[in-house]
């Protein structure tokens, strides 16, 4: 593992990052030992200690490791997020990556719709329609975007599937790492106004029961998302 990093165009503790995975991979680290300390890792890589001290907070958001207080990090139990989550390398952030993975929350979520239009009861939707009217209020842009991944996070737990349900957390955290114009972009009113009447038409199709204009209305809002990236 001792092998200098280069500073590319990446992100450095991107790059440390998918290091110390490889370096969990090639040691067969199983759920529960423990990682080497900041400083060997700092020194075997040849970066400094911040790196890698960024790097580590990285695998502990996607759920790889755990700080245990005054013993370390340690390698989590093994779940489906981690699986998925060695599909979803951090350091590779190109458009069709993002494209990709977009594609397939669009999957997720219309797998969720399938199910939850057969099982809805109406007062389920209550909170999501909650949302939808906190989100018309004078917000940021930042607080807008949170309450939109709240109501679609909201949405597919109502499939009852805890797959579904870790699937969603896992790609909502590569959304949320990830560097990419997505996240800081500015929304005109006119994007906000469109985000809301789509999630309003939306939750009303759900509740009509209308299956067929639910997937196609959910296609048309999530898609596009990869355009700006």
């Amino acid at each position: 593992m001792k092998q200098p990093i280069s500073n590319e165009i990446k992100s450095l503790s991107w790059i440390v990052s998918d290091r110390i995975k490889q370096y969990m991979i090639d040691q067969q680290l199983k759920p529960g030992d423990r990682l080497p300390p900041e400083r060997a890792l700092s020194e075997a890589l040849a970066v400094s200690r911040p790196v890698v001290r960024e790097a580590l907070s990285h695998l502990e958001t996607l759920g790889l490791i755990e700080k245990h207080q005054g013993r370390g990090l340690f390698v989590k139990e093994q779940n489906l997020s981690r699986l998925f989550q060695e599909m979803l390398p951090p350091s590779n952030h190109d458009k069709q990556t993002f494209k990709q993975v977009v594609e397939f929350r669009f999957m997720i979520e219309q797998a969720a719709l399938s199910h939850i239009m057969n099982n809805i009861r109406v007062e389920q939707l209550q909170p999501l329609y909650k949302i939808i009217e906190q989100s018309e209020g004078n917000i940021s842009d930042s607080e807008f975007v949170r309450l939109d991944h709240e109501l679609h996070r909201q949405l597919i737990q109502l499939s009852s599937n805890p797959y579904l349900v870790e699937l969603t957390t896992v790609i909502d955290n590569f959304f949320a790492l990830i560097e990419q114009p997505v996240r800081d972009k500015t929304l005109s009113m006119e994007e906000r106004n469109q985000s809301i009447r789509q999630h309003r038409q939306l939750l009303d199709f759900i509740e009509q029961g209308q299956k067929g204009s639910a997937i196609e209305l959910l296609e048309e809002h999530l898609l596009p998302i990869y355009s700006d990236f």
